[in-house]
């Protein structure tokens, strides 16, 4: 009878709490179906039994750890903000003469229904859309879709598994946080911002010196090796620099504003830098998380999607010709120039056999590889009548013809470098093409998954910041009308700060990406993609992406907003 009343107890609040707990809960469906797909496409045989399955699925087994991480992460960052909104309310429901163990029990209960009911619709819909995300992938990776989606029983151990880790750890920290506090703490615990310390200018200056130190690296850095070695670095010193001055740096310029006295002695201005004050210091911690996650977000997205779309000039940069042909002759074996042109000749009366030809024109290639071919800067390069020999050990060219005619001569070269006598080894652009592309294929498929998590806790947390501040606003309200302003005036006034607290976090996203940029392009020629503009275009198209869906967000959680303050 008594699990009954709290369990009918947690469903009255969930109910009562929609506004809450319907996002919580929608948040918890989309992450546990995410990280339940990834799980499934590490598991599934239709990808292991693909020629690229094998190159995708290691991206993919790579990414569940981090993928794990950030999800327990933020879900119990989502748990708090939670917790800290319905304070108040436990406080009440002391007040009232409920204990903390009949609290805690109204909490485990709400905790298993919004957890279990997100993780059980996360996966339906997961094995619902699975089969079309499959298709996509197979497509990504240049694979003909005549695989099955099959997921095994590994993805719902691991995703239960996960979600199990998720609600024990929240459910001690609820029933902690129930436990230490009193009626009278919680009631008024809502109401608790961070505090005005000493220490403000000193955090503000080691914000300014770390985004200096951040920002001077990833714009001088050309190196790429050394450019992928620093970059977590850089990536830190950039997050611990956010959140000095959201947290700092804000108060200190209001106290700059403040001491304006021509500038704050004014009524517009002197309500707004006022009621900046109590935002920041409320919701400044809050604002950091935006501004790196969205960070994180566009970052996360235009990299992987420069890596795919410039999967081509990649693989031309490093492999100029379709065919290369490694020459390994024994310690007292040379290999004379007139070795090397039979071996170009019989190559060439091969392919011919098969209906191809071989050609070794170095029109319209790019790419270091091509420029030492060209201009013989590096290595000492001979040009035969059909290929390009490099320092007589390597033969290179193109082939010409059908596809059926390329895989036939291919298939022939055993047989025409053997009676030469020389051990050999080679590769053709088809086949490195293959895992070239289930790699970025795969590591875009990862792009993507960890851009919806992003984007999914960036529009909570947005989401219940516009809770929060309604709530205070409607607090706000209230005084400000009875101080003498009107209704045109607060709206005003409020608006503005509402506006300057929501999309600062924006602008200041775009300025770390655009300081990022350089880094990022120096980082992808690591990996042979050289096409900047490329790179950048697909910075600036994902921001612009992500500004409307940052703008549309606000838009939508704007009307809660209106709707709790009742204007």
């Amino acid at each position: 009878m008594a699990k009954a009343f709290y369990l009918k107890l947690a469903v009255a609040n969930i109910k009562r709490s929609r506004e809450i707990y319907i996002p919580h809960f929608l948040a918890t469906a989309i992450i546990s179906g995410v990280f339940f797909l990834i799980c499934g496409l590490v598991s599934s045989d239709g990808l292991t039994n693909l020629p690229s399955g094998v190159t995708a699925q290691t991206i993919f087994s790579a990414g569940i750890f981090l993928f794990a991480v950030f999800s327990v992460i933020f879900m119990l960052y989502i748990n708090g903000f939670l917790m800290k909104r319905r304070k108040r309310e436990f406080g009440l429901y002391g007040v009232l003469g409920l204990s903390k163990r009949h609290i805690g029990r109204m909490l485990v209960w709400e905790n298993v229904l919004v957890l279990g009911l997100g993780v059980v619709c996360g996966i339906a819909a997961a094995l619902i859309f699975g089969k079309l995300l499959f298709l996509l992938l197979l497509r990504a990776i240049h694979t003909a879709p005549n695989s099955e989606f099959i997921i095994g029983p590994e993805a719902y151990l691991m995703t239960l598994g996960l979600f199990v880790l998720v609600f024990v750890v929240t459910s001690v920290i609820n029933l902690v946080r129930v436990h230490i506090s009193n009626p009278i703490q919680l009631l008024y615990s809502e109401k608790k911002g961070d505090k005005d310390s000493r220490f403000i200018v000193p955090r503000a200056v080691v914000g300014i010196i770390c985004l200096g130190v951040a920002y001077f690296f990833a714009l001088t850095i050309d190196i790429p090796a050394t450019a992928i070695g620093v970059f977590l670095l850089l990536a830190v010193l950039v997050i611990i620099a956010t959140n000095a001055l959201f947290v700092a740096g804000s108060i200190v310029v209001l106290r700059l504003l403040r001491k304006r006295k021509k500038l704050y002695y004014k009524p517009k201005n002197f309500i707004a830098i006022s009621g900046m004050f109590q935002r920041m210091k409320q919701n400044a911690s809050g604002l950091a998380v935006i501004c790196i996650l969205s960070t994180m977000l566009i970052i996360t997205v235009a990299t992987t999607t420069s890596l795919y779309l410039g999967q081509e000039e990649q693989l031309r940069a490093s492999y100029p010709f379709d065919v290369e042909i490694w020459l390994y002759p024994d310690a007292d074996q040379e290999i004379s120039s007139q070795t090397l042109v039979a071996i170009d000749r019989d190559l060439a009366e091969a392919a011919a056999g098969c209906g191809a030809s071989l050609s070794a024109d170095l029109e319209g290639k790019s790419g270091p590889a091509a420029e030492e071919i060209a201009n013989g800067s590096t290595y000492d390069y001979e040009l035969l009548e059909h290929s390009v020999v490099r320092m007589n050990m390597v033969l290179m060219f193109d082939i010409e013809g059908s596809d059926e005619a390329y895989q036939e001569f291919l298939e022939q070269i055993p047989d025409v470098m053997t009676p030469h006598g020389i051990s050999f080894s080679y590769s053709d652009i088809e086949s490195i093409r293959v895992d070239a592309y289930a790699f970025s294929g795969g590591l875009l498929f990862l792009g993507v998954f960890f851009g919806i998590l992003f984007l999914v806790i960036t529009i909570l947390v947005i989401y219940f910041k516009q809770i929060t501040e309604g709530y205070e606003d409607k607090e706000r309200f209230a005084i400000l009308q009875k101080v003498g302003m009107n209704d045109t005036q607060v709206k005003e006034t409020i608006n503005r700060q509402i506006l300057w607290v929501f999309f600062l976090p924006l602008l200041v996203a775009v300025c770390h990406t655009v300081a990022a940029s350089k880094i990022i392009c120096v980082m992808l020629q690591g990996f042979e993609l050289y096409n900047s503009t490329l790179v950048l275009g697909c910075i600036g198209i994902t921001c612009a992406i992500f500004a409307v869906i940052y703008l549309i967000v606000f838009r939508l959680t704007a009307k809660v907003y209106y709707r709790i303050v009742k204007w």
